[in-house]
């Protein structure tokens, strides 16, 4: 395999030395070790050899690794999360907490001043929150098979909104027509605030990977429409009323 290349994949990753799966492409394996998540969508995986987003480990395995022929890539734990740094554990005040709305409970996973942690001691008063990553200090053993490598640019660019976005990019209407790629957004993302910083990035990974296409992002507005009024149905009562009246008056 080449820098570059997309390539479809069945992969694991465990993690220490008791090798517990925590990823998975794989359905079946997901329900045997209990990390089953039913709002993922379970299909083959799509990576691009190379990018920085890749242990270097994997990314050197790539050069060497057969489709259909099954590797194992050892990773150290300084050179995948870090080993885990005593300065990462910070003291917070649950009043400090408490006016970011975040009610504090052990093992939960907090965000305070862009940093992004897991709660794993509350006392009264104060929450220790620890912002080494969860994976910090253990040794990763990632596992994978190359199924085929990607060669369809319509199948790349929807890889490509897959790997940045999180919705399921089956739901893009993505065509190409005289050199240009055209990415129709769906109904739900057109008001997600996340969708904003994904599409940057996507446009960014296509001019990249795609460089000779053109990009139209089409993002479509209908114009809300117009509500009958109900006609108003007569009242046999009111009518009957206001014949009196009128029979009325002309007796005066």
């Amino acid at each position: 395999m080449n820098d570059g290349d997309f390539i479809k994949i069945d992969f694991e990753m465990r993690v220490g030395e008791d090798k517990k799966l925590v990823a998975t492409n794989l359905e079946k394996l997901a329900k045997e070790n209990n990390i089953y998540d039913e709002k993922k969508k379970y299909n083959d995986a799509v990576l691009i050899v190379g990018t920085e987003n890749l242990f270097k480990e994997i990314n050197e395995s790539f050069k060497n690794a057969e489709i259909g022929k099954e590797t194992e890539v050892e990773i150290k734990a300084e050179d995948a999360y870090g080993l885990r740094d005593p300065n990462n554990i910070k003291v917070h005040t649950v009043r400090e907490l408490q006016k970011l709305e975040i009610d504090p409970a052990v093992g939960k996973e907090v965000t305070i001043n862009k940093k992004r942690g897991r709660i794993i001691s509350v006392t009264p008063g104060r929450v220790l929150v620890d912002y080494n990553n969860q994976y910090a200090g253990k040794p990763i053993f990632y596992k994978y098979t190359i199924k085929s490598v990607v060669e369809d640019p319509v199948e790349k660019a929807r890889s490509i909104v897959e790997m940045n976005y999180t919705m399921d990019a089956d739901k893009f209407d993505i065509s190409i027509d005289n050199g240009t790629l055209t990415i129709k957004i769906p109904e739900e993302t057109k008001f997600d605030p996340f969708w904003l910083e994904a599409k940057y990035n996507i446009v960014s990974e296509i001019r990249k990977h795609l460089p000779d296409l053109d990009i139209n992002i089409v993002e479509s507005y209908s114009k809300p429409e117009k509500k009958e009024e109900a006609p108003v149905e007569d009242n046999p009562k009111q009518d009957e009323g206001k014949k009196e009246e009128e029979i009325k008056e002309e007796q005066k």
